[in-house]
């Protein structure tokens, strides 16, 4: 006899967000300045730039490698255990890194280590989490769990680089290795009480198969979806492009407009600021009736504003109205970053069957991971040849060209067939 599953109330979906929430500060507050801390520690120790770019190449092949597996076992294992298991594995590894580093002339490569290890067991929880919305919200609250746990994130990356650089400096790196491990035991606290309520399958596969042959049932689903096969195929190419900007704006700012550090962290602050407005925007907005035409007019606006930049580079203003512009450009662009990217996971996780999130949304996580750093080489080798402001009105160029095209195939959501 199958026992049926209890419902989830909103009292206990509420208390689920709160510690979600919780965990997701203390996480990306912490991650972040482990991070940053280790970057200037390398930079220290081996005087090569590359420590700043370690994690952006080990996660999107970490990726790559393993989101057959990890995806398949997700999708078939209880999601408790493994979160759990994954995060324990990242704090005891995480300890045995604060042991040695200090002991070892191979600071680069323990710090490799300790990069693959997190990056791993990052893929394993986040693919769970990603798997196990509906075990911890009912269905009213999905929205309002992902909008604050992005809110939440996108608020901590406003603070992290200037509370990373205070604490490298007052206490070092030591100092910030103690304070990762008590954030890591307490996130492990936290997942430790939050409570899954298993639900029932709801599409019945085929019995049988290897890794590939059970992932190829979540690419095929993807494949037949016409939402889901659009929403992978615009988030790659958006990633892709932003690289545009990350890349960009650094180069441009700093390197031929000469107007420092503190400016660009001004920027890139006011991005942070309007991802979390526009996540708290959504929580009080309705859902989208066509998610593809709403995404369409959105990316719009992400085109706009790379048309902008390269105008503005074009006219070489005042440094004090360039800044200010793109501080302003970046805030609307951060709100229209959080009204794509939130819609979307909400879209997936209320769509998608339980029992294919793990394959489905490690699929197109690790697409889009794996477009940003082919758009961090392309563009890496466009501003070294190219004029900035030429790059940057190309590529919103570029944009409007990819929205005509997806418009013109005219994208209805539809069920898929298998």
């Amino acid at each position: 006899m199958i026992k049926t599953p209890a419902m989830i109330t909103n009292r206990q979906s509420v208390v689920q967000i709160v510690r979600a929430a919780s965990s997701d500060i203390i996480s990306a507050l912490s991650g972040d300045i482990f991070s940053f801390s280790l970057s200037l520690m390398l930079l220290h120790a081996t005087q090569s730039a590359v420590s700043f770019g370690l994690g952006q190449v080990i996660y999107p092949v970490i990726g790559l490698l393993l989101v057959v597996p990890i995806s398949n076992y997700i999708d078939t294992h209880a999601h408790k255990p493994l979160i759990l298991i994954s995060k324990l594995v990242a704090l005891v590894s995480l300890i045995g890194y604060s042991l040695v580093i200090f002991q070892t002339s191979h600071k680069l490569l323990a710090s490799v280590v300790i990069i693959t290890i997190f990056g791993i067991c990052d893929k394993f929880s986040q693919t769970g989490y990603t798997a196990s919305v509906h075990e911890l919200v009912n269905p009213e609250h999905i929205k309002p769990l992902t909008a604050i746990e992005q809110a939440a994130t996108s608020g901590v990356q406003l603070f992290s680089p200037l509370i990373a650089t205070l604490l490298y400096t007052l206490i070092g790196f030591g100092g910030v290795l103690k304070i990762e491990i008590v954030a890591e035991t307490l996130v492990l606290v936290i997942t430790l009480s939050m409570h899954f309520h298993p639900q029932p399958r709801t599409l019945v596969e085929a019995v049988g198969g290897g890794q590939l042959v059970r992932f190829k049932r979540g690419l095929t689903y993807i494949l037949q979806h016409n939402v889901l096969r659009f929403v992978v195929q615009m988030a790659i190419w958006l990633n892709l492009l932003f690289a545009a900007l990350t890349i960009g704006l650094p180069y441009v700012m700093i390197q031929q407009l000469h107007l420092g550090n503190t400016k660009l962290g001004w920027v890139m602050s006011a991005l942070s600021a309007g991802i979390l407005l526009g996540n708290l925007v959504l929580t009080k907005l309705p859902e989208f009736k066509n998610l593809i035409k709403s995404m369409l007019r959105l990316v719009f606006i992400f085109g706009s504003a790379f048309i902008g930049v390269g105008l503005l580079f074009l006219g070489r203003p005042g440094d004090q109205i360039i800044v200010v512009s793109l501080m302003s450009g970046a805030v609307l662009l951060g709100v229209m970053l959080a009204l794509i990217n939130t819609p979307i996971s909400v879209y997936m996780q209320t769509t998608v069957p339980t029992e294919m999130l793990g394959r489905i949304g490690g699929t197109v996580n690790t697409l889009t991971m794996m477009a940003s750093p082919l758009g961090i080489l392309a563009y890496s080798w466009l501003f070294q040849r190219v004029p900035a402001w030429g790059i940057f009105l190309g590529t919103g160029a570029l944009v409007f060209v990819l929205i005509a095209v997806f418009w013109h195939l005219g994208n209805r959501p539809v069920e898929p067939t298998a």
